[in-house]
Order: structure tokens, then sequence, then C-alpha cells
């Protein structure tokens, strides 16, 4: 966080150095202006003004003869806009994502306040990841916008009315949200189009931000670190032929579990809390491996 005095008037003002110090406010209109770049309506130097006076909650007036010292002083202030991005191995500047909390917890709706996942998905379902991901993937290869709908409809539903009542009942699950049913999706993502982009974008930023620690997180689990990059690990050839077709990613997996009959049918296994799915992963992921380690060379 970037501390800024004003000497003449005495205040105190704050620019945060990265999205995950943003305040709800101040997270929205970042992801608004970070897609307005990343679709080439604005440049970089643009973008840092305006950023400036976004964070600050400043309006941008027109520019005076006298305005030359206040002008001096934004672009100066903008220069700490630098501290958003990093620079990835093709030289581009990309946004720092590197934060697993949810700056935005819920939103009004056109009538009623929609609910999202918590800090780090530790109430998202596997089913409600699966279907999150394939509109994920789907924006980031077409960059059409309804996708990004489906993706925020996926997330974000409305709370449950009987709260009180399951956790008097001790049958709460610490979700506030109504149980996921995909078929609610497309309805609530046509709701979602008149909401504020950085509203829609930003949940965007935020699912990468947790896909790049999901597939790099390290747990602790009785004891001893599970590293869940092996499961994204594509560098070991595997021993078993395959055709030629291609597979389908994560939905593979949860197939494979409903085939297995652990958690039962393909609705049962679509319920199942996201990081118990990525640990069992793990477990068959070990138990191959093992396998594998063990045959004669």
């Amino acid at each position: 966080m970037n501390h800024i005095k004003i000497p003449h008037t005495g205040r105190d003002l704050y620019i945060p150095a990265d999205l995950s110090e943003c305040d709800e406010r101040q997270y929205i209109e970042m992801s608004a202006l970070i897609l307005e770049y990343q679709c080439g309506h604005i440049d970089y130097e643009t973008l840092r003004i305006h950023a400036v006076y976004k964070l600050l909650d400043m309006k941008q007036g027109k520019a005076t003869i006298n305005d030359n010292d206040k002008f001096s002083n934004i672009y100066q202030l903008s220069l700490l806009i630098d501290s958003f991005f990093e620079t990835d191995d093709n030289g581009n500047k990309v946004i720092k994502q590197y934060y697993i909390n949810n700056p935005v917890a819920s939103f009004k709706g056109a009538i009623i306040d929609y609910y999202g996942p918590s800090d780090e998905f530790n109430n998202v379902t596997f089913g409600e990841y699966i279907d999150g991901l394939g509109y994920f993937i789907d924006f980031r290869d077409t960059g059409e916008i309804k996708y990004l709908h489906l993706l925020l409809a996926t997330f974000y539903r409305i709370k449950k009315q009987d709260i009180a009542l399951s956790k008097l009942l001790d049958t709460f699950d610490g979700d506030v949200r109504v149980k996921y049913n995909a078929a609610s999706v497309a309805s609530r993502a046509k709701d979602f189009e008149k909401q504020h982009i950085g509203i829609v974008y930003g949940f965007y930023l935020l699912f990468a931000s947790m896909q790049k620690y999901i597939t790099t997180a390290i747990l602790i689990i009785e004891g001893k670190e599970i590293d869940l990059t092996v499961l994204f690990d594509d560098s070991t050839p595997s021993k078993q032929k395959e055709s030629d077709l291609p597979g389908i990613g994560m939905k593979a997996i949860m197939y494979s579990f409903a085939e297995s009959g652990v958690y039962g049918d393909i609705e049962r296994v679509r319920n199942i809390p996201l990081w118990e799915a990525l640990v069992h992963m793990y477990h068959l992921t070990k138990k191959s491996k093992d396998f594998d380690a063990n045959q004669p060379k």
C-alpha cells in the first residue's frame, strides 16, 4: 500500500500496490480499466492516469492553464500503478494475480442481492468449478463477453432463505448461497448483462488468480506437504498408449470419479467440495505413479 500525504490539506491517501490490496470499490473500478486496456481501448499511460483518479475516488475535471502542477502530480502518482503489473516471458505487461480472497463478496442485482464464493473457493463444489472453468476457457479463447456473464452466473446466486433454521438444526454447510443448479445459470447470466463490467470482469480476474493458486498449491495434510502441481504436470509421458481423440480435461476426472463409485453417481460427484476432489485427484495420481515406479524397467 502506497501512503500519500497532501501537505496543504493534511489529507492521508492510499493507493494499493496491486489488486490484492484493493477494497471492493477500487477492485471493481480497476477491473473495468484493465479490461479496457487489454481490449486495446486505452493505452497503458491512459490506464495509469485513470487508475489514479479511480483509486483515490477523485473526479477527473477539465484541464485549465493553471492545472500544470496538478497534472504533474497526477502523472507522478500514476507511476505507482506499475506495481499492479509484471512482465511475462514474452516481455508483455500482465496483471499481477496472486490473491485468493474474493474482493466482491456480493452485489446488488436489479431486484435482489447475489452472493459469490468465499475466499479460496472453500464453499465451491467440484461441478460448479468445472462448469466455471469451461466458461473461463471459452472467454479466454474467444473474448466474447457472454462467457463472462455465464462465469459470473455460475458462482453468484441468491442467499438461502432458511440459514437461521439450518444453523439451528446444525445442517448449515457454511455457504450462504442457494445450492448450485447448472440449469439456472443461463437465465441468471441474462440478468447480469446490465451489471457493472468491473464486477463481471473482476470475477474473471479472481478466477484466473484462483487457477494459478490451485495449480501451484501446497497443502498440509496430516503434517505432510501435498504438492498439487503434480496434477497439472504434463512433462512426464504416460506409459499407457492413447488414441488420437482429444481429451475433455477436468470433466474426464469427474466422470472417472462417478465410474469408480467412490462418491456415487455423477450428480453426487458434482456436489463434492472442490478441495476434497483435488485431494482425491492427488491420491489417484500418487497411486498411479507408485504403480509405475514398481514396474520392471
